[in-house]
């Protein structure tokens, strides 16, 4: 073994650097200087951070091209490095010849006076010019160390004995936090046979720096101490001083978040652990692990070797290059400890585990810290694919890993014993020693996915409470959830004892359960001369109270639902008294170290009181939606790629699992494989058509069918299933008040099972079709249905509706029911959609739950040319649209109705359906006006206000008082129309605009609309600020004040709306401000003013909102853009957001145009590689609108050219 040094000699000076550089060997000792200028710029130190932490989270086209871009500036820096470095002269160029032969077994050491210099160079990066070889992957060790002499390691102390590493995994922010395990679950379910007898892994609990003080103290007083403490959780960068007293930050040191023990827990701890933060610094830490001997840190933190590198250019600070002290990992290595590893970025979950597996595992092998970090790099690079979204991509993420080794680490070697420490694919196989503390048959799941935040609830509940119950509906997991959590519970040294399993699915009265106790006791029975099956059930009782003090368990009490009877109203098998058994025996064992796991379909308030703390499993997020239909294409044998393809099944599936596993296995046995055929799938799933195979031998726990319809047969009456039927209907989500309309006895499509139906009858059957499992309750009188049920409420339906009449020449009771259903939901989106309009938006979050049934009910009605049925869904699909940006869906809906509605040769109305028309047509040019068709656009809006102006004559001329409601909205059709009118000539740059807008205003006015008005007012000034003939900002910003705002006014879209405009004024006048040379405080007032305009509309907007979302992030990004370079990040942040909403809506032109301003900023700021990507995508985007956008097209490819020129092409 060689050790190489590159010393930092002194501070340096600028951008020049000395360093002395020596090799010592058995056989070899050589010493070299160089002095060379190194630099890298702001904007290249931006980069890499983006490429590394934000690459994957906005992989819209350019930023693959972007990233492909970096890598290489990186093999150039690296590059760069090297040769200032070994080629800097005769001596080090002798010095590398030497190195050259030897560096596979070389140990090279990254030195400074106080670490800071060191850490500002990317010397990971440095690689040989020739064979392109990064030094940090070919040597056996790259580490970064100081000047202080070797400290003792204490890791060779305690001989063969196990590695013991305890994990402190701290999520401060709860549910909303990084997913729980995300690098401990993988460690823990990969740990091997082998592994466990090397490796003791614990988890800190609770994880504060209190119970780590503890913790560690204890296990140095017992002789077995710690070796590594694994830091999974935050860290950050601060002057805390600076940040208390509002002063600019002097000088930054490194904290980790620790979670607080101040904080009470409640009911539903994962929500109550926000902002509960402790953050304690380097120094503190470092001297604790020093004190209790342990070796070596882990920090998979954000950020933690940060110490220079600014988050943004221009955020230097002047004493960071004097001072390591701003690192925490500098600071552990001063006070002591041995070795830090840290990462310098953000890392992604896979990054972080597979690099501290393979890191342990050499460890394990006896391989010193430095060569186990290296052995780590060699394998993320090896493996470079990363599945952050739904498309597998490459990342070169190893240089994220520093390593900090004062001395080398190295353990006891354990070879002879160790053949894999970690296996982290899918390991079946559960650890020898661990099938033994189960005491059932029940066993851990090895194919378990995600669930973190439920998991996390489940342990941080165990830290105060004993008895707690999972709840939620069937096949959403409870049980498989129940048992990893044991599993995870128990490996992790949450309890030392026993697992118990106990299934309440059969009846099981106490003293059956008290058997366990029995059995899982029974030498510790023996010892004390008790033979349990000779006591009688008071004796048992007492015996399994006092077991249960002296030893933990932790018992899974399964199914409990059946115990008080499900569904409600059920008979339970159980008579009251067991029933008041088993509450009073789990309420005298959670006074024992016993720990106590319910899980059950419902809350269980009625026989266990207040007495556990209840957590719900909410669906599966999308991530782990994706995660898992991965795992079952793989365990069928199949490979999925583009897992994109099956979005729609995964958003159908609801997040449940069982039905994730049911349908994915179907898809797939059906040989389906294009997105088109997933669509198709769910669309036959949709209306009951698709039969799902699912066995139901299988029981209720694996089988879907049996499932959800286990009591069902006695929990409803024949009527009761005849109204249940008419579910079949709905399309996932379920309205009570809907299947009341259905019923309504003065329509004459009532329904006769439904005739009458209250709506809180109508809830009480709901709420009992609920418990057993068809629908999951959302409060108010909204369900959802499972998933995978349609098929089942088909053969309902069927039945009692059938599709042929019973007299002939009448229609079929199946007819019948559409019908009902048709008219009910839309009128309710006839309804949302005037709700909406009177800024009512959040009846946006309703629409958004019932568009199933919308486009179900419009294409019924499509089909059976029922007009009406296919306008008022429409309606509601509109406003739903219109709000979250879904332009080109809502233009296929469009184009496919025309037919029924305009004749193809005049576009004028077909006869007796004149009123819907004028919708239709104002469909149509919504439509033509997005595609920029804007003569077509004009022509059509045209024919609508006329149509609009002979319907509502007879109205203009009765005097405004005398109105009727049907008067008033003639009047209102004409002003909408005229308005529309005025947005296709604004946008055409017609001053004819104005006269329109007008005529709309003074009819808003007319009919006592104010809201219209205002809106009307927006436009006007808006037309002042962009109609080239009418432009006067001081018109656009004095105009209809007096309208322009509603008293009480409470709608966020229109508020935003506002304040975005007075933003776009202010930023006009900054515009002009810097056009006419006023001084730089005028300019920067306007400035400050449109950002202040535009962040508070900002903060007004949904998430749903991704037109308006869009807009105002891609105005945020033109603001900072005509700031100080400072904010360019800041710019460029704001306009990939902006992308990303335009391209989710499907607005490519407008994407087209963010990206062209995007190139523009980027050619300011001479970076003319990625500006020419951004200018190129900008143009790919605009030719696919053809002649529409010629002179888009034309500007672009001139935009092209001046890069080209400028980059010296």
């Amino acid at each position: 073994m060689v050790t190489v040094r590159i010393i930092q000699q002194g501070d340096n000076q600028g951008d020049k650097y000395q360093v002395a550089i020596t090799l010592e060997g058995s056989e070899v000792s050589q010493s070299a200087a160089a002095d060379f200028e190194f630099r890298i710029e702001e904007q290249e130190l931006e980069d890499i951070r983006w490429y590394l932490e934000d690459f994957l989270q906005y992989p819209q086209e350019p930023a693959p091209k972007i990233a492909r871009r970096i890598e290489r500036r990186m093999y150039e820096i690296g590059t760069e490095l090297f040769e200032k470095v070994f080629y800097a002269n005769n001596d080090t160029r002798n010095l590398w010849e030497v190195l050259r032969h030897k560096i596979g077994n070389a140990r090279i050491e990254i030195a400074s006076p106080n670490g800071s210099d060191a850490a500002t160079i990317p010397w990971e990066l440095m690689r040989v010019p020739r064979s392109n070889t990064p030094l940090a992957l070919s040597a056996s060790a790259f580490v970064r160390t100081g000047f202080q002499g070797r400290q003792d390691s204490h890791a060779a102390r305690y001989g063969n004995s196990k590695i013991k590493i305890l994990m402190v995994i701290c999520r401060p922010q709860g549910s909303k936090d990084v997913a729980f395990r995300s690098v401990a679950t993988k460690l823990i379910k990969g740990l091997t046979d082998g592994g466990s007898e090397v490796f003791q892994l614990d988890v800190l609990r609770p994880p504060t720096y209190d119970e780590l003080e503890k913790v560690l103290r204890r296990a140095k007083e017992d002789g077995f101490p710690y070796r590594i403490v694994h830091f999974d959780g935050h860290g950050i960068y601060e002057d805390l001083r600076a940040k208390k007293t509002g002063k600019p930050p002097q000088k930054k040191r490194g904290y980790l978040i620790f979670e607080s023990s101040d904080s009470e827990s409640g009911d539903s701890p994962a929500e109550t652990l926000r902002d509960r933060e402790d953050l304690v610094h380097g120094q503190l830490l470092g001297s604790l692990l020093a004190e209790t001997e342990v070796s070596l840190l882990v920090l998979n933190a954000c950020r933690s070797a940060y110490i220079e590198t600014p988050s943004k250019p221009g955020q230097t600070l002047a004493d960071n290059r004097s001072s390591a002290l701003g690192s925490l990992a500098q600071e552990v290595i001063n006070a002591g400890v041995a070795g830090v590893v840290a990462m310098r970025y953000n890392v992604y979950v896979f990054t972080a585990a597979e690099f501290v597996a393979n890191l342990y595992e050499a460890l394990a092998l006896g391989q010193t810290l430095g060569e186990a970090v290296t052995k780590g790099r060699q394998q993320l690079r090896a493996q470079p694919i990363r599945e952050v979204a739904l498309s597998p991509l490459p990342l070169q993420d190893w240089t994220v890993p520093i390593v900090y080794e004062a001395a080398p680490v190295a353990f006891p070697s354990s070879a002879n014993t160790l053949k894999q420490a970690f296996n982290l694919s899918d390991n079946d196989t559960p650890l020898a020693g661990e099938e033994r503390r189960w005491q059932s048959s029940k066993t851990p799941d090895a194919f378990f996915l995600g669930r973190d935040e439920t998991l996390l609830a489940l342990d941080r509940a165990f830290d105060t409470g004993r008895i707690t119950l999972l709840h939620s509906y069937a096949g959403s997991g409870k049980t498989s959830t129940a048992v990893e959590f044991c599993r995870w519970y128990a490996q992790t040294g949450g309890v030392e004892g026993r697992v118990l399993f106990s299934s309440f699915d059969r009846y099981l009265p106490l003293r059956r359960v008290l058997d366990e106790v029995g059995v899982a006791f029974e030498g510790w029975l023996k010892t004390r001369g008790v033979r349990w099956l000779t006591l009688s059930d008071s004796q048992r009782y007492s015996w399994a109270l006092l077991a249960l003090r002296e030893v933990p368990v932790l018992w899974i009490w399964d199914n409990v639902e059946s115990v008080a009877g499900f569904p409600a109203g059920t008979e339970s098998t159980w008579s009251s008294q067991e029933r008041d058994e088993l509450a009073k025996f789990l309420q005298e064992a959670s006074q024992t170290q016993a720990k106590f796991l319910l899980t059950s379909r419902r809350d269980e308030r009625g026989w266990l009181g207040e007495e556990p703390i209840r957590i719900a499993i909410p669906p599966m997020p999308m991530q782990e939606r994706v995660q898992l239909t991965r795992a079952i294409a793989q365990r069928l044998g199949h490979q999925l790629i583009e897992v994109g393809d099956w979005w729609p099944l995964l958003q159908f599936s609801q997040g449940n699992p069982l039905t994730i596993a049911v349908l994915v296995g179907q898809a797939l046995h059906d040989g389906l494989k294009t997105k088109q055929q997933v669509e198709n799938f769910v669309a036959r799933l949709r209306t009951g058509k698709a039969a799902i195979e699912d066995d139901e031998r299988e029981g209720r726990s694996k089988s879907l069918g049996v499932s959800l319809s286990y009591g069902f047969a006695r929990a409803f009456t024949e009527e009761e299933r005849q109204q249940l039927a008419l579910l079949h209907l709905f399309q996932g989500f379920v309205n009570v008040d809907v299947l009341c309309w259905m019923g309504d006895p003065d329509e004459d499509w009532c329904v006769p099972a439904t005739r009458g139906l209250t709506r809180e009858a109508g809830i009480a059957k709901l709420d009992r079709a609920a418990e057993v499992g068809l629908l999951t309750a959302r409060g108010n009188g909204f369900y959802t249905i499972h998933p995978a049920l349609p098929w089942y409420f088909k053969r309902l339906f069927d039945r009692y509706y059938p599709a042929s009449p019973s007299v002939e020449g009448e229609e079929s009771e199946a007819t019948l029911a559409i019908h009902a259903y048709v008219r009910a939901i839309g009128d309710m989106g006839d309804y949302f959609y005037r709700e909406y309009d009177k800024g009512k938006r959040n009846v946006v979050n309703l629409i958004a739950a019932e568009e199933a049934n919308l486009l179900h009910a419009r294409e019924v009605s499509l089909a059976r040319s029922w007009w009406n049925g296919i306008i008022n869904p429409m309606q509601g699909l509109k406003a739903l649209y219109e709000h979250t940006g879904h332009h080109s869906e809502w233009a296929r809906l469009v184009e496919e109705i025309v037919p029924e509605f305009v004749d193809a040769d005049s576009d004028e109305p077909l006869p007796e359906r004149e009123v819907l028309w004028i919708l239709v047509t104002e469909y149509r040019v919504k439509v033509a006006a997005a595609r920029h068709q804007w003569e077509k656009a004009e022509r059509l809006q045209r024919l609508s206000v006329r149509e609009a102006r002979k319907r509502a004559k007879p109205s203009l001329a009765a005097p405004p008082e005398s109105l009727d409601g049907s008067q008033r909205d003639a009047i209102r059709t004409l002003a909408v129309a005229l308005s529309q009118l005025g947005d296709i000539l604004r946008d055409l740059g017609s001053p004819e605009c104005l006269i329109a807008y007008e005529e709309d205003y003074n009819l808003s006015l007319r009919i006592g609309d104010r809201e219209g008005a205002a809106v009307t007012a927006i436009n006007i000034r808006k037309a002042y600020m962009t109609v080239p003939d009418l432009c006067d900002l001081a018109r656009a910003e004095t105009s209809y004040l007096e309208t322009l705002t509603v008293p009480g006014e409470k709608d966020p879209l229109k508020i935003a709306g506002i304040l975005a405009q007075q933003g776009q004024i202010a930023y006009e006048r900054c515009k002009e401000a810097i056009a006419t040379g006023q001084s730089q405080e005028d300019q920067l007032h306007h400035l400050n003013d449109a950002l202040a305009c535009y962040q508070k509309a900002l903060n007004l907007l949904p998430s749903g909102a991704l037109s308006y979302l869009a807009l105002v992030h891609n105005q945020l990004g033109n603001i900072y853009s005509i700031a100080d370079a400072t904010y360019s990040p800041l710019a460029l942040e704001h306009w990939q957001k902006a992308i990303r909403y335009e391209e989710d809506q499907g607005d490519i032109y407008q994407a087209a145009r963010t990206r062209f301003n995007v190139a523009l900023h980027l050619l300011r700021d001479n970076r003319y590689s990625d500006a020419l990507l951004f200018a190129e995508a900008a143009l790919s985007n605009y030719e696919g609108y053809g002649d529409k956008a010629l002179n888009d097209v034309q500007k672009t490819r001139q935009l092209i050219v001046l890069i080209r020129h400028k980059r010296g092409q």
